[in-house]
């Protein structure tokens, strides 16, 4: 039993890794073709990330790096979160952006990117990456329930700093926000719900 349990598991790792190969390959395609056309590839980025689909697909990336940091296998989850910035530029950019996307996005550039001092991109830099840390430290430590409620109460806060400082505009981040823990609250109690039924 354990033993097909290994195999099953090693089976799914290695078709993930392929998985994730091909996604950095095509990654990279993607850079160097803008770059080989003599196009400024953070102009490139940001144009590419007003597509939400890259606003909606973070959960996507979030669950298997948690699962991975769950069963201890970090380079997973380290390889899963660079998977998740990447897709910042996978889609292309839309022909119609609404204003109140447009205005975050102008909001977020100018707050983090625009100004003399580096210090709002500093300190967004350190609470992503404490964030992150304590996030995939929770499913290392098999502390699921504290995973999710990092997950939810780290949402929440930035919906509330989204719209603290970004006014109006900052209500764009809600719905992509709310989404993405609704997706995966949901998973959480089928996954409690199938393994209580065992």
């Amino acid at each position: 039993m354990l033993k097909r349990y290994v195999e099953k598991n090693n089976s799914l790792d290695n078709l993930v890794l392929v998985g994730m190969f091909v996604m950095f390959v095509y990654s990279i395609f993607l850079l160097t073709s803008a770059h080989l056309q003599g196009i400024e590839l953070g102009l490139w980025i940001w144009e590419r990330h007003q597509n939400l689909f890259s606003w909606y697909s973070r959960p996507l990336f979030v669950i298997p790096a948690c699962y991975y940091a769950y069963r201890r296998k970090l380079h997973y989850t380290f390889g899963f979160i660079l998977l998740m910035f990447a897709s910042l530029f996978w889609f292309a950019a839309p022909e119609h952006v609404s204003i109140q996307v447009s205005s975050y996005l102008e909001w977020e550039k100018q707050l983090f990117f625009s100004g003399d001092s580096a210090t709002p991109l500093i300190i967004l830099s350190i609470t992503v990456v404490l964030f992150l840390i304590g996030l995939f430290y929770a499913f290392y430590k098999r502390s699921l329930l504290y995973g999710l409620l990092l997950i939810n109460v780290g949402t929440i806060l930035k919906i509330i700093v989204s719209i603290t400082l970004g006014g109006e505009s900052g209500t764009s981040a809600i719905v992509p926000s709310l989404s993405s823990i609704l997706f995966i609250d949901l998973l959480a109690l089928f996954l409690w719900r199938y393994k209580s039924c065992k």
